[in-house]
């Protein structure tokens, strides 16, 4: 046999046609394909590590494969050389082995074992990964190793897969009674349904969308476990970018899905090769647990499988609950180390080994109360790192303080006074180039003013109603109104246009809850401060929570321990904390602000009766009266139309937005005997409003009005679509400073 070492990648190229005629005459699978080998090197093989070795016999056929590559193995402080499987070190191939045509074993690895001896000699160890337990190989291996003195260690790995029978019904008898019954539930209501399909990818657009999709839902899955999942790095989602397509070329790709009104829930992936299914990852939908979705998806694509001629469905790596459950049986694989006979490698490979025997003596000698303080300290020690490794990897708190200090320098010094006169002259652009940051400055040519945007104002410290405090309230209305030229809306559109390059600031509140006249509307008063309140008239009228205030509410304080919902799929929020219970009030707004209004409605109402909370006193009559209005009318303080129901306005038809500004406009006029010239979009954020929605809003008779887009306006600023916003702090010397430096930065 003559042996050739392939270094560069252009030999592994050339080597796909023989490579392939090689493997269809051993025992082979998908993981020792050059299709999966090839794309795992190119996903994770570095330039120079390639060791594959080929054996030929006289005639230059090709006879074995041995498919290598080196790599540096650390224990115990040493550092040593290797030569491992390609494939091996990522997590995503099994069943690794040497590729032997049938016959030519033995002079095939005598030819191997001449090589590895001289690399063992010359300190490199060999390092095979992932062999079955019952590859043929195994025994030529130990009797090399054996026969040349050389060390050798193998280490179990337990696997498991299930032997399909023939039918689909034969295959449901193998499992346990209690499975069995849940599967052909989960089947039977998913095959059911009219909005579900089941399908197999069989075209590269179907990779193409699909991949992203399990990614995604795989991650998801995990992060509900708090796990991060495999499909976090991006090596792993580039190897199956680049191996899919070709598994899917060969008709070895097993990718299923399982979809509802076309959005898919579930995927399934793995691998198709000479009967036997190889299964990889899997992620679904974690809102729909309560479907089975995962449980569905496979059990079709098992009896789809079995149909189409498959006889082993195999788990890989790993023997658990949600393995045997199918009718998983164990089997192994070894991980196997040789390496030459020196003290040195004697304490690379038995190093671990030994030390585990060390520590159950002492857990033998040593008395239990003192292992169990023991173990308790570590704990708690580790407990410690973990908190304080959490705060090292994101940097969070420490730049939170850093900042935090550096707003109070700010704060409690006469920068303010002298940024003040600056930014009304200068502002500061930032442009990256070459990795640095660059500042520069530019004259101010033209008037801009911001608009601040709150809500409610009380010390309640509800989560499920959220406030600023009054105490920061007045401290922050105290800055500015000593750093700031404050306007009322319309002085602010008539500065815009005056040419004047001085900041100014004007002072909004939306919906108009009662808060706003006990709790700002003194502290606006203290401070001599414009400012205007957008009213929804309907709850100012009826004194009755509005419709997302009911929907917290019932969130807040049901008894109900989960909520279904479908919407834009059956999923199922668990409502056993406050934590989930406030996370489902933020999902439910998401959906719901995608729906029609009608939709809206009816789901709100879906919604609400499932949660069964009759008594909603505890958010009646928090908006603010007529009389209240009046007063803080008469005190300065002016006010726009927001609606007279809150609705998402994209979402109604132009009639209905009509109605619902010219009636809010009509209402707030009758109540001050004023004209009403501003309006507040509903949420106010892109989606919420469009062109046609602001063109209905002017012929309503409003002459401008506010989002909730962040940024500066200027003259050329549409007055129909006014920039607003924050910044939302939760100190006062945190808001002084950044609301100076987004002036000065225009930002």
């Amino acid at each position: 046999m003559n042996l050739i070492e392939i270094r560069e990648e252009s030999g592994l190229w050339e080597l796909r046609p023989e490579w392939d005629a090689l493997l269809g005459r051993s025992q082979g699978n998908v993981f020792r394909s050059w299709e999966w080998v090839s794309a795992w090197w190119s996903t994770y093989g570095k330039p120079g590590d390639l060791r594959i070795l080929t054996a030929r016999d006289e005639g230059g056929a090709l006879r074995g494969i041995a498919p290598l590559r080196a790599q540096s193995l650390r224990r115990f402080g040493q550092t040593v050389p290797s030569l491992a499987f390609l494939g091996d070190g990522s997590n995503d191939s099994d069943y690794l082995d040497l590729i032997l045509a049938s016959g030519y074993e033995e002079q095939v690895m005598e030819t191997f074992g001449r090589c590895w001896l001289e690399n063992l000699k010359a300190g490199t160890v060999l390092e095979l990964n992932e062999i079955p337990a019952n590859s043929a190989n195994l025994v030529f291996l130990k009797e090399m190793a054996q026969r040349d003195g050389d060390l050798w260690i193998e280490q179990d790995v337990p696997c498991s897969a299930v032997s399909l029978p023939e039918t689909w019904d034969k295959y449901l008898g193998q499992l346990r009674p209690r499975f069995r019954t849940k599967v052909r539930s989960a089947l039977r209501q998913l095959e059911g349904s009219p909005e579900v399909r089941f399908g197999f990818c069989d075209n590269r657009e179907q990779i193409d969308r699909l991949l992203p999709i399990l990614f995604d839902l795989h991650t998801r899955r995990w992060a509900k476990d708090g796990k991060p999942g495999v499909f976090g790095w991006g090596r792993k989602r580039d190897f199956y970018d680049t191996v899919s397509p070709a598994l899917l070329d060969r008709g070895w790709l097993g990718l299923s899905w399982l979809e509802w009104n076309g959005r898919v829930l579930a995927c399934q992936y793995g691998c198709l090769y000479s009967g036997t299914y190889f299964q990889l990852q899997e992620g679904y939908e974690p809102a729909a647990e309560h479907l089975n979705l995962g449980i569905g998806l496979r059990a079709w694509s098992i009896r789809e499988l079995m149909r189409g001629g498959v006889r082993d469905y195999d788990f890989l790596g790993g023997v658990k609950r949600n393995k045997t459950d199918w009718g998983a049986e164990i089997k192994s694989s070894l991980k196997i180390l040789m390496a030459y006979d020196s003290w040195q490698n004697r304490l690379f490979v038995y190093g671990p080994e030994w030390q585990e025997k060390g520590r159950e003596l002492v857990r033998r000698m040593v008395p239990e109360k003192i292992l169990a303080a023991r173990r308790a300290r570590f704990e708690r020690l580790q407990a410690a790192q973990r908190s304080g490794a959490d705060h090292r990897s994101d940097g969070a708190d420490r730049r939170g303080w850093a900042r935090e200090a550096a707003a109070n320098l700010y704060y409690y010094s006469p920068l303010p006074a002298a940024v003040k006169a600056v930014r009304n002259r200068y502002g500061i652009s930032l442009a990256s180039s070459g990795g640095r940051r660059k500042i520069s400055w530019s004259r101010r040519t033209e008037a801009c003013s911001r608009i601040l945007c709150y809500h409610r104002v009380n010390n309640d410290h509800d989560p499920f109603f959220p406030a600023i405090s009054t105490d920061l309230f007045d401290r922050q209305m105290r800055y500015v109104a000593r750093y700031y030229k404050i306007l009322s809306l319309s002085d602010m559109l008539a500065h815009l246009g005056s040419g004047s390059t001085e900041m100014a600031l004007a002072i909004t509140f939306d919906d108009g809850y009662q808060d706003n006249y006990r709790n700002a509307f003194p502290v606006l008063h203290r401070y001599n401060l414009p400012a205007t309140i957008f009213l929804t008239t309907g709850a100012v009228d009826s004194g009755e929570p509005l419709w997302f205030e009911k929907l917290a509410l019932a969130l807040k304080i049901t008894t109900c321990e989960y909520l279904d919902l479908e919407i834009d799929f059956p999923q199922r929020l668990s409502l056993r904390t406050e934590a989930q219970r406030l996370n489902a009030n933020t999902r439910i707004l998401a959906l719901l602000r995608t729906l029609p209004d009608a939709d809206r409605r009816q789901q709100l109402e879906e919604i609400l009766r499932q949660l069964a909370v009759e008594d909603t006193s505890e958010r009646a009559n928090k908006m603010l009266t007529w009389d209240q209005i009046r007063l803080m009318k008469a005190a300065g303080i002016d006010f726009g139309g927001h609606t007279e129901t809150h609705p998402f306005i994209s979402k109604l038809t132009r009639d209905q937005v009509f109605s619902e500004a010219s009636g809010c406009k009509k209402r707030v006029e009758e109540q001050l005997q004023l004209p009403v010239d501003f309006f507040a979009y509903p949420n106010g954020r892109e989606e919420d409003f469009g062109i046609w929605n602001k063109e209905v809003i002017r012929a309503a008779g409003y002459r401008g009005a506010v989002t909730t887009i962040w940024g500066m306006n200027y003259p050329s600023t549409d007055p129909m679509e006014l920039r607003r916003g924050g910044p939302w702090e939760p100190s006062a010397p945190l808001f002084a400073y950044k609301l100076d430096w987004y002036q000065l930065t225009n930002d």
